[in-house]
């Protein structure tokens, strides 16, 4: 009974082990080996370089194209693959954190190099150097960063307030980058630094994806008077008018309105008809201007911007999609603990076995 009792503690002792080893390996591979802080550009032969998101290159790739050659990258990290002689830098790429391969980078001398390389790929035609006019600032946060270059790579730039919606910005340099970005020079109390041009309120005008609580209060209030004073103007009542017609027709019928209004709706019979004015079948013609396909309109109007917020989710959901391809791949590396313990269990058991069967 000792011996069996013996065989199962070391068993489980090598169940434990076998699963600290496996943690560790894991959690080496996730994280890098050790932090850094320099900015590193892309110089590949083969054009550009993939992100993948574990320090292997059999593992996801986070990026839809490659990163083009002359991209500065921040590495905020390093990972050593002794078994394959490569280096791992753990950098970001269009909001995802993954690992490169430094062996087809050089090292930037400076944050300068790095951002005139990035200004030097997306070509003349995309930077200006001499742009001169005003911005408005505009976030859904309220506020935003001053960076140090055109990226929130190159990190914020330290002792300057944070930028308030609404706040006008100069505007003495832009960039349209190679990544789809696009930035431009200001200056905030004295201190000069990068904005992202599509926290602005121009920005988000053009593209459908400006929100302001008091424009789109009024936006909602002028369709229907507007409308209603059209229908004035084409010499049909308003919905006004027309319930207070009965009470002019009970008192005076002499209030002759509904005549000039007949005459004003292009129907020529409508004079001749004078008797009927009294009739009341006039006042029935009126509902139609007020057959609310203005209702519709607004309806439509004001569905419109609802497509543009959908694309900003879509963006935002193909940001994170390589992110949780690359959580569940690292969910199955988790696997062969499993087939480790069933393996256990069951030598476990064959030990039992054979004991009872030798007493």
């Amino acid at each position: 009974m000792k011996k069996i009792i013996t065989s199962l503690l070391t068993i489980m002792l090598g169940l434990l082990m076998s699963v600290n080893v496996m943690a560790d390996v894991q959690e080496g591979k996730q994280s890098p080996d050790y932090k850094t802080d320099y900015y590193m550009i892309v110089e590949s032969k083969a054009g550009g370089i993939d992100i993948y998101s574990l320090p292997d290159m059999n593992s996801t790739k986070l990026n839809d194209s490659q990163i083009p050659n002359g991209t500065a990258l921040h590495i905020e990290g390093e990972t050593e693959d002794k078994a394959n002689n490569r280096t791992w830098g753990y950098t970001e790429y269009h909001g995802m954190y993954g690992y490169v391969p430094l062996d087809d980078c050089r090292p930037a001398q400076s944050r300068k190099e790095a951002i005139d390389s990035e200004l030097y790929i997306a070509g003349r035609d995309n930077v200006d150097y001499n742009a001169d006019y005003n911005v408005r600032a505009y976030t859904e946060d309220g506020t935003q960063k001053l960076y140090q270059g055109p990226g929130s790579k190159y990190g914020e730039v330290q002792g300057v307030r944070e930028i308030q919606n609404g706040e006008t910005l100069h505007i003495t340099e832009d960039a349209d980058l190679v990544d789809g970005s696009h930035w431009g020079v200001t200056t905030i109390d004295g201190t000069e630094g990068w904005v992202d041009l599509e926290k602005t309120e121009e920005w988000a005008k053009e593209h459908g994806t400006y929100k302001n609580p008091q424009t789109s209060e009024a936006v909602d209030m002028t369709p229907m008077p507007m409308q209603e004073g059209d229908a004035v103007s084409a010499g049909k009542s308003a919905s006004p008018t027309v319930t207070e017609a009965p009470e002019a027709s009970a008192t005076p019928t002499a209030t002759t309105v509904t005549p000039t209004e007949a005459p004003k709706a292009t129907e020529t019979p409508a004079p001749t008809e004078t008797p009927a004015a009294t009739e009341t079948p006039v006042p029935t013609e009126t509902p139609a201007p007020t057959e609310i396909p203005v209702a519709t309109e607004t309806l439509e109007a004001t569905e419109t911007p609802k497509p543009a917020a959908d694309e900003q989710d879509n963006k935002e959901n193909v940001q994170t999609a390589g992110q949780s391809v690359a959580a569940k791949k690292d969910a199955g590396s988790f696997k062969p603990l499993i087939w480790i313990l069933a393996i256990a269990i069951l030598a476990a058991v064959g030990v039992i076995i054979y004991h009872y069967k030798k007493r």
